[in-house]
């Protein structure tokens, strides 16, 4: 027991200084004893590491758009019709009004309205310039020659119809009417009491001639001829087919169906002129106008002006020369 405690004592006395000695070295950076890295986790896991914070970058303010800069101007004026021109208008103003049909905004109507005022304003000085034009050159007024007041229209019409009455009954003399008919045609006999009409009052002779050789209902022309080929030689197609017919061989076709007497009297007075039975003179004459003004072209020069006043001084001239005043 004794050396027990000897032996226990002189391990005390050596322990002593080595803790003494131990207490004396320092403590590594790390320990590296289980006990020592408690702060790692608990028994057998460790915490997830907590993920760094990035630095986040300031985001990038966003460029502002460049002002566009327009392209220099030309130093010609632009291709097309100036702006509220006449063209311009007819170009353009059917956008306006879609537009103002498909979005009515007061604005779109608005603007429609002003180019349809613009339009209308210049259509308004134009019929005023027109009018002034017209009063200051006889060729250009139509009342030169055709009145239109109501009386004055009167008057030309009836100097016109006794001047054809005049002429009707001159060609009357030396020509006669050719008339082909058909007895079972209601046309022929309307037509023959109308041509009995041109008849009497005018001193025309009228030659019937039937087609299939039987006279017309009502024997408005007992007296008649049969046809012997003549229709097919003139080229008769349709009936009641009339000529104007001076002999010995002067032959024009009037009709080949029923005219009005007015239509007879008018295309026996062109059918004279066109066989040269009366003069243009005399046809002018039965016209219902004051003055016969045309214009021929082809009296013009083969280069006409560029100029605006020159082609006018043109025009003028031509119709000088042309302007004829009708005579009675």
């Amino acid at each position: 027991m004794a050396a027990s405690d000897g032996t226990i004592v002189s391990m005390r006395i050596l322990l002593l200084p080595l803790l003494t000695l131990l207490l004396m070295l320092p403590l590594p950076s790390q320990a590296s004893g289980f006990y020592f890295r408690e702060e790692e986790g608990w028994f057998w896991y460790e915490r997830e590491p907590e993920p760094e914070l990035t630095r986040e970058e300031p985001p990038v303010p966003p460029q502002p758009p460049t002002a566009h800069t327009p392209a220099p101007l030309a130093e010609t004026a632009p291709e097309g019709p100036k702006p509220l021109s006449a063209q311009w208008i007819r170009e353009h103003i059917g956008e306006y009004r879609d537009a103002a049909i498909d979005e009515p905004t007061p604005q779109n109507v608005a603007l429609y309205l002003y180019l349809q005022r613009v339009a209308l304003d210049k259509s308004s000085r134009f019929a005023a310039a027109t009018q002034r034009a017209v009063q200051l050159d006889p060729f250009l007024d139509e009342i030169t020659r055709r009145p239109t007041a109501t009386f004055a229209a009167n008057l030309t019409n009836r100097q016109a119809g006794d001047n054809r009455e005049a002429v009707l009954r001159r060609v009357a003399k030396t020509a006669g009417v050719l008339f082909f008919f058909r007895s079972d045609c209601p046309y022929c006999e309307a037509q023959a009491p109308l041509l009995k009409l041109l008849e009497s009052r005018y001193g025309f002779s009228v030659l019937p001639v039937s087609i299939d050789g039987s006279p017309l209902p009502g024997s408005t022309f007992p007296d008649f001829r049969q046809d012997r080929g003549q229709a097919q030689a003139l080229g008769v197609v349709s009936t009641p087919a009339l000529f104007l017919a001076r002999p010995p061989d002067g032959m024009v076709p009037l009709s080949q169906g029923l005219l009005s007497l007015a239509q007879l009297q008018e295309r026996v007075v062109v059918a004279a002129l066109e066989a040269g039975w009366i003069s243009e003179g005399e046809f002018a004459r039965t016209r219902p106008v004051t003055a016969d003004l045309m214009l021929d072209p082809a009296r013009l020069p083969a280069a006409l002006p560029d100029d605006p006043e020159a082609l006018l001084s043109a025009l003028r001239a031509l119709t000088r020369t042309e302007a004829v005043p009708t005579a009675d």
